[in-house]
């Protein structure tokens, strides 16, 4: 509770006294505590915040990194219950280190209703800086970890399908000749998600496709990718690997989940040109999507480093759209622009950069 004094006062002469509570002001820092460490020092006792025209004390020394993390758990998952879980916690803990929380910002920052649960508005503000700080706490433990083991940890790496299948393993095998003490742990998501992991401090480097980046993360261009039209052997009337508009409508389009990047410029490709398919089918892999043009089922637009092998044996056939300009897009590498990167994600990431400089070269 914040120190206070007691102060009495009358209304009128004659009244009985009323009694209100004055916060005391906080305690200003001695000198020798605004030395070396005394910044820390003070802020470790609290910090002064205005909510609503009534001062709060903040209870830094409250904000746990567990019970950040457990905040962003719930606004990922929406359930205490399930954030509990994910933080290795029971449930009765997950929500005492809430209200311990709750407590120290002076804001409630969780609504339970019968569907989960969901992050207020102070809950928001105070998620946003909770990401950042347990990048910068994450960073500080692979530094310290690099002094006595630069040659080994861990690597969480996020990536879209072309660059899991295509780009990474062949670096994954230099980077693990040049660092065989490094284990890597490697998750295929859509762009949309890896910027996403790599905004919230969840992978170390992603790899990605074209897609809107509002997060605070930097990228790095790898290559330019080409996207290509594919379709089975018959079934397109085209000229020459082109294919008229009418033509196109009649098949349906099989496209990638929601926030693939191939998928995302596919659509606005066709859109700026008025193309429009008969159907569109999503799919949410690349494999199950050429397996089903195999089929007959539709036509696509991949990554054309994911079907040259199918095109060269003579499964698949390429075509472009009549009229419509080839569909290009940048693959990036992606790393948290918060935090500084781990020893190993930088050097992952170099790697990444110099075994595609002379395609990205090329192609721009």
């Amino acid at each position: 509770m914040p120190r206070s004094r007691i102060v009495h006062r009358a209304a009128r002469l004659g009244d009985p006294p009323s009694i209100v509570s004055v916060p005391l002001e906080p305690a200003r820092p001695s000198a020798a505590e605004t030395g070396r460490g005394g910044a820390a020092a003070s802020l470790s006792r609290s910090s002064v915040v205005s909510g609503g025209g009534i001062l709060h004390h903040t209870r830094v020394e409250d904000v746990h990194p567990m019970r950040l993390r457990l905040l962003l758990e719930i606004d990922r998952t929406g359930s205490i219950s399930a954030a509990a879980k994910r933080c290795a916690i029971g449930q009765p803990s997950a929500s005492m280190h809430l209200r311990t929380l709750e407590t120290a910002v002076g804001q409630r920052l969780v609504i339970r209703n019968g569907r989960g649960s969901k992050l207020t508005d102070g809950g928001k503000i105070v998620a946003s800086h909770a990401a950042r700080m347990l990048e910068t706490l994450e960073s500080m433990r692979w530094a310290l970890h690099a002094l006595n083991a630069p040659s080994m940890g861990e690597l969480a790496v996020a990536a879209s399908q072309t660059a899991s299948l295509v780009l990474i393993p062949p670096v994954l095998r230099d980077f693990s000749a040049r660092h065989p003490g490094v284990s890597v742990n490697l998750r295929t998501l859509p762009s949309e998600m890896v910027v996403r992991e790599v905004a919230r401090g969840a992978v170390d480097i992603g790899i990605a496709g074209e897609v809107a980046c509002p997060e605070p993360v930097v990228r790095k261009q790898i290559l330019i990718d080409e996207l290509v039209g594919i379709a089975p052997v018959g079934l397109l009337s085209s000229d020459a690997g082109s294919v008229s508009r009418e033509e196109f409508a009649r098949y349906s389009l099989l496209l990638g989940p929601e926030g693939s990047s191939t998928r995302m410029i596919t659509e606005r490709y066709l859109a700026r040109a008025d193309y429009r398919a008969g159907r569109i089918w999503a799919f949410d892999s690349s494999e199950a999507i050429k397996r089903a043009v195999s089929y007959g089922i539709g036509v696509s637009f991949m990554s054309q480093l994911l079907v040259d092998d199918e095109i060269e044996r003579g499964d698949l056939v390429p075509f472009r759209i009549s009229g419509l300009e080839r569909m290009m897009r940048p693959i990036y590498a992606v790393q948290p622009s918060l935090a500084e990167p781990t020893p190993q994600a930088a050097r992952f990431a170099a790697l990444m950069v110099d075994a595609h400089r002379a395609p990205a070269s090329a192609s721009s």
